[in-house]
């Protein structure tokens, strides 16, 4: 074997080590943190979306499929009682670098519902993807325990879900 290879082999053997290292602790750190999500949220929506009321925003992260070759899209989905956003958002999950950034890749940027709007909501036959029927077009979105940043957002879709199901049985009340 030619003694030029070696340094190859090596650095290729340590850039593999210190990626494996990074993907490690980046698990570790965010199963160990809560809220760094939502508040880069709220950041990235504060800036890209001045027009919009952060002060009672809740913020859960899904996954949009597109397309049969399961390519997903990033989604921030920002909520309330009265108004939903689905924004496409690209989080870099770099602890100490933490941001959301916009998705110049996706086809869509955002898309603002009011919870008026929700006709049906439920969930697919295998539990993982939670379909919202607005104004007769379906939203099918992928659920997932831990956001980009590795954080356990069970909570926050409980919460999510909780407040769907709320307009719903406030719009069938309303007769909407």
């Amino acid at each position: 074997m030619d003694q030029s290879i070696f340094p190859f082999i090596l650095i290729f053997i340590a850039m593999s080590v210190i990626a494996f290292s990074l993907i490690f602790y980046v698990r570790r750190k965010g199963k160990n943190s809560k809220g760094v999500y939502t508040a880069k949220a709220m950041e990235f929506i504060t800036k890209k979306y001045p027009s919009i009321n952060t002060s009672n925003i809740k913020c859960v992260e899904f996954y949009i499929p597109k397309g049969g070759l399961g390519q997903i899209d990033p989604a921030l989905i920002a909520y309330n009682d009265e108004d939903l956003y689905i924004i496409s958002a690209l989080p870099q999950p770099i602890p100490g670098f933490y941001r959301i950034i916009s998705n110049e890749q996706a086809e869509w940027d955002m898309f603002y519902y009011p919870m008026t709007s929700i006709e049906q909501a439920g969930f697919d036959e295998q539990q993982k993807h939670f379909i919202l029927v607005i104004k007769g077009e379906s939203i099918k979105l992928k659920i997932r325990k831990r956001n980009t940043f590795q954080e356990d957002q069970q909570e926050e879709i409980n919460d999510f879900f909780a407040t769907i199901s709320q307009a719903l049985q406030k719009n069938t009340a309303l007769n909407v």
